[in-house]
């Protein structure tokens, strides 16, 4: 029984063409990269489990779960030893494919989805290996397997957007509160994706989206605050309380402070510092 099955096909649409597709039993740890291609590729797991490198991430997959790979980009993947995978995988190209890969939400950032089920793709690409005639009637039978399989894909994404609205919700929240609860002496942009456990340019695409502002933007409005409320609270000299709120060099405190407030540090607390006193007088 042949444990791999290939039709290198390429058809010739400009826009979206097909460049081949199949399927694979990969034995314990077959391993593919790393390696870069010029194209782009879905694989769509049948059965087992495997591992997905790309951009100095890890993902473990199973069965049910499909992985992108766009042009030019380094990637590795790999069976597990005890339960190796059965894929299925199309590549493809054309000048509408990343705009069609972006509706679908498969992207160099979230390159792993999660599907309702892979029996559709399964019969599409096997009915597309069956038909791998050279062909006016042939080649139009396995584009429209092609787009077929980014219908369903798309469908997909939009059947999965309220979860995935839930899902920023609850990124957004835990990075405020993560920058509300942490000390701001060190904090960067970088450890509050990393404590969420996703990219810099997601943690990006989703501050920009919900809060109309960047990680650094908020990070720096944080600190500024907590700088306010030293200057008007304390005694300590301006310079550890830019140390405290994470700038090593004063004058650059004194530059963000003064671009978020309008003062420089020494005149805020001129005009605020113990205003609180006045309340009472």
């Amino acid at each position: 029984m042949k444990n791999k099955q290939v039709m290198n096909r390429q058809t010739s649409s400009k826009e979206l063409h097909l460049i081949s597709c199949g399927w694979e039993k990969c034995t314990p740890e077959q391993s593919y990269g790393p390696g870069v291609r010029r194209y782009y590729t879905i694989h769509f797991v049948l059965s087992g489990q495997g591992y997905f490198y790309m951009n100095n991430r890890k993902y473990t997959l199973k069965a049910g779960q499909c992985f992108f790979i766009p042009p030019m980009t380094s990637s590795l993947y790999k069976a597990e030893p005890s339960d190796p995978w059965t894929y299925i995988w199309i590549c493809f190209n054309g000048e509408n494919a990343p705009t069609l890969c972006e509706h679908c939400h498969l992207t160099g950032e979230t390159p792993v989805q999660q599907l309702n089920s892979v029996l559709p793709y399964q019969e599409t690409i096997l009915e597309m290996m069956a038909h791998p005639q050279l062909t006016p009637s042939g080649e139009a039978y396995i584009q429209s397997g092609l787009y077929r399989i980014i219908a369903l894909l798309e469908e997909e994404f939009h059947a999965s957007y309220t979860t995935m609205e839930s899902n920023d919700n609850f990124y957004i929240t835990q990075a405020v509160d993560y920058i509300k609860k942490s000390p701001l002496q060190n904090i960067t942009v970088t450890d509050v994706a990393d404590y969420l456990h996703i990219s810099r340019s997601h943690l990006y695409g989703l501050f920009k989206k919900h809060l109309g502002t960047t990680p650094q933007a908020f990070l720096t409005s944080a600190k500024i605050i907590n700088a306010r409320e030293l200057l008007t609270v304390t005694d300590i000299p301006v310079s550890n309380v830019a140390f405290s709120c994470g700038y090593q060099n004063p004058f650059a405190f004194s530059r963000a402070f003064k671009k978020e407030t309008g003062m420089t540090p020494r005149e805020y607390r001129e005009k605020y510092h113990h205003a609180e006193d006045l309340l009472d007088c």
